[in-house]
């Protein structure tokens, strides 16, 4: 151990350093107070990896993402997707599998979860990008292909070979075609305010007439604007949605924050968005051939009367493209059907399934 002594001034401060075998002292004297501070060796090597950090970022070729790892929200093909859904019922029963619309989670079936649960085994699942689901960011990662083949091996991943499938909105036109597709897996499938692709794309033909249509599809395919609208507000364009089908203030205030828990995520609007951004790309099924679209499935659609975005005209044309159709329309409701009247939905949806509630 060595002692050096250091005399600044004329007897007003004495710095004396202590070089020990694991470190340095310092004792600072000053008016006969002293600090003591300990500084270990550990400080050297910390000097050491701080120079070759520093080193590394000056030799790297990307400088700019060296602090900050890739962006791998999506998982790679290897690991799959993570999809939620909630389960009532008895697993022995026939399975009702139920796609939900845009805007909305597994919870828009909540009626319909406590109604059949005696009856099937009521399965209610986040879409990809919804709710607790994985939500791939690339717009690219929500083509209707792979949609169709998330349900596809969601039905067999739960031990099931066929099912009772039901949709609404975009889940119901995920259905159609699911059911076009793979007709073999479905027992009944359930339609509520969409009808069949093929009338769907000659409704897009002639929506010059509905400009709302064109306005929210074309509106939907900027790159972040849509996000930051819909998110603005502390959500409030989902306040609507939520409260449908409330009879009290108190569920009312429960639905939207129950909605707003699952849309005020970071990043939460852009997989349903991504739906719209995919939705006519070349290669996409929606350009499928009407033959190719034909559903041999029983097919029950079901639509409100104030629905604003089709006439029934073209709804009840859904059946020049279904086998067996059944089509039902609620005097009360609008696009919300599950929700708005639930009681009536449900009693349609038993009789079409030919089940007591």
């Amino acid at each position: 151990m060595g002692l050096r002594t250091l005399t600044c001034g004329r007897g007003l401060r004495h710095l004396t350093v202590l070089t020990i075998l694991n470190g340095t002292k310092f004792v600072c004297c000053k008016n006969e107070c002293e600090t003591v501070v300990r500084v270990f060796s550990s400080n050297f090597k910390t000097l050491v990896q701080l120079y070759l950090l520093l080193w590394a970022w000056l030799t790297s070729k990307d400088r700019l993402h060296f602090w900050k790892p890739k962006d791998r929200s999506s998982p790679p093909a290897c690991l799959g997707i993570r999809l939620h859904y909630v389960e009532v019922g008895d697993r022995k029963k026939p399975m009702l599998l139920c796609l939900h619309g845009f805007a909305e989670t597994w919870y828009s079936w909540k009626h319909q979860l406590r109604a059949f649960s005696k009856t099937h085994w009521v399965i209610a699942v986040d879409m990809r990008g919804y709710g607790d689901s994985d939500k791939p960011h690339r717009a690219d990662e929500y083509d209707l292909r792979i949609v169709i083949d998330d349900i596809r091996q969601l039905i067999l991943k739960l031990g099931k070979e066929t099912c009772v499938l039901m949709g609404h909105g975009w889940g119901a036109g995920i259905g159609w075609l699911f059911a076009a597709i793979h007709p073999n897996m479905l027992t009944h499938f359930i339609a509520l305010s969409c009808p069949h692709p093929a009338t769907l794309k000659y409704n897009f033909s002639n929506s010059w007439r509905r400009p709302y249509i064109l306005r929210d599809l074309f509106f939907f395919q900027a790159r972040w604007v849509p996000e930051v609208f819909l998110q603005s507000q502390d959500n409030i364009v989902i306040e609507s949605i939520a409260k449908i089908g409330c009879t009290t203030r108190e569920d009312a205030f429960q639905e939207v924050e129950a909605y707003k828990y699952y849309f005020g995520k970071p990043d939460a609007w852009r997989g349903p968005l991504n739906y719209y951004r995919r939705l006519f790309n070349p290669g996409s099924l929606m350009w499928m051939t009407k033959s190719q679209l034909r559903v041999r499935v029983p097919t029950l659609l079901v639509f409100g009367k104030r629905e604003p975005n089709f006439c029934q005209r073209i709804i009840s044309s859904c059946s020049e493209n279904v086998d067996r159709f059944d089509f039902h329309v609620i005097e009360s409701a609008s696009h919300w059907v599950q929700k708005e009247t639930p009681d009536k939905f449900n009693v349609i949806l038993a009789r079409f399934l030919n089940v007591n509630l």
